[in-house]
């Protein structure tokens, strides 16, 4: 009889290599690995609803702030409009007066009126003039249009206002419209 030797782990049918407690069978790391796979899926499933959620309630915020930041737009021009018509109803005053009737001084009283509201609705709203007569020139503030030599002031220090600035808190709304000193 010839005696074969046999190693343990070609013998299919020798199960010491299978009886070996610290390796799992392949069915216990086939069923581990299938359970992780099913639980990253459905963890990767629950992400990306939450994230399609996120995205519609981004939208809608998206969406809501845009409409209530025009609903906030309509109103503020609305009631500078509305401010603006106590000003007209003084100018349709002033037209519908028979100059042959009213002399020169009531008119202009009447134009003073309407000029002081005119500022007031402007105040309310934040908007203010103001003359730089006087300042150095700033091109950011002032827009020069003329020129004037001048050796008792400092040379572009504005010797003139031809029209005054308007700024709305730090905003330019219009420069103001200036003559500038030169040296020669």
């Amino acid at each position: 009889m010839v005696n074969k030797r046999q190693h343990p782990e070609s013998d299919p049918t020798d199960e010491s290599s299978s009886a070996n407690p610290e390796q799992p069978s392949t069915t216990e790391e086939e069923s581990r690995q299938n359970d992780a796979l099913t639980s990253a899926i459905a963890e990767a499933n629950d992400l990306r609803e939450r994230l399609l959620r996120w995205q519609a309630d981004f939208d809608n915020l998206r969406r809501r702030s845009s409409g209530e930041i025009l609903e906030t737009r309509r109103n503020a021009e609305g009631g500078f409009a509305k401010d603006l018509l106590d000003v007209l109803d003084h100018f349709e005053t002033a037209l519908a007066v028979d100059p042959a009737k009213t002399d020169a001084a009531t008119l202009l009283q009447g134009v003073r009126i309407t000029y002081d509201e005119l500022k007031k609705v402007l105040q309310r709203r934040g908007i203010e003039s103001f003359d730089p007569t006087g300042q150095a020139f700033d091109p950011n503030l002032h827009e020069a249009i003329a020129r004037e030599v001048n050796a008792e002031v400092e040379p572009m220090a504005i010797v003139q206002c031809f029209q005054r600035g308007y700024m709305m808190g730090d905003k330019i709304l219009r420069p103001a419209k200036v003559k500038v000193s030169t040296k020669d």
